[in-house]
């Protein structure tokens, strides 16, 4: 090995050593379990970071295995690094493994605002066991949107966010969907957090002082 290659590794060994290991760690509406350990040489580096562990990481549920999470570190706190929930999403694979013939897919995807005016996007996806009508199609959408809408409405962002992970927001959507037709599986298959607080109330107050001008 020349010098300059030895200086090179002595230069990234150094680098390396002067990096700190930090707990990753879910919010406080998931225990707080650790998600993942990263190195930085500054706790500011970790700001802004992402991590995507599975659902099955946080519950020890294999069956959970294919729901993905995405959460965002916001804050370090000694050799902690804190982080908020910014979305999850089923694997596509399991999905495709979901769809049978002789049946329909329907799926439902808007914007809510939850009650501390958090803005997400919600996708909602039912399997049913015969082929559904136009007519049952819509019928279905428009109970998936109604149960989304009233609970985002009566709940904050953490209350929502473990409702839609853990799958209880779903099974209420699915005792409403099954008065309308037969059904297979209903599952909120993704969501994805749009906005915070500060910039939804900063955009009503864009709006407000627009429809004054």
């Amino acid at each position: 090995m020349s010098s300059r290659s030895r200086q090179a590794a002595a230069r990234t060994r150094d680098k390396w050593r002067e990096k700190v290991w930090y707990q990753i760690l879910a919010p406080d509406y998931f225990d707080n379990k650790e998600i993942g350990l990263t190195p930085a040489s500054d706790p500011s580096l970790l700001i802004g970071r992402t991590v995507q562990p599975t659902l099955y990481d946080l519950t020890g549920n294999f069956d959970q295995i294919h729901v993905k999470l995405r959460f965002k570190i916001v804050d370090v706190v000694g050799q902690q690094a804190k982080t908020v929930f910014h979305g999850h999403e089923w694997s596509s694979d399991y999905l495709r493994g979901l769809v049978r013939r002789g049946t329909s897919r329907i799926d439902w995807i808007g914007p809510i605002l939850t009650k501390d005016d958090y803005l997400m996007r919600i996708s909602v996806i039912v399997f049913t066991i015969t082929r559904a009508k136009t007519s049952q199609e819509k019928a279905v959408r428009k109970a998936i949107e109604k149960v989304i809408r009233a609970h985002a409405k009566k709940h904050t962002f953490d209350e929502l966010v473990q409702k839609v992970v853990l799958g209880d927001l779903a099974a209420e959507v699915r005792e409403e969907v099954k008065v309308i037709l037969p059904i297979r599986q209903c599952e909120i298959r993704k969501s994805k957090v749009l906005k915070g607080p500060e910039e939804v109330k900063a955009r009503r107050a864009r709006l407000r002082r627009g429809a004054k001008s």
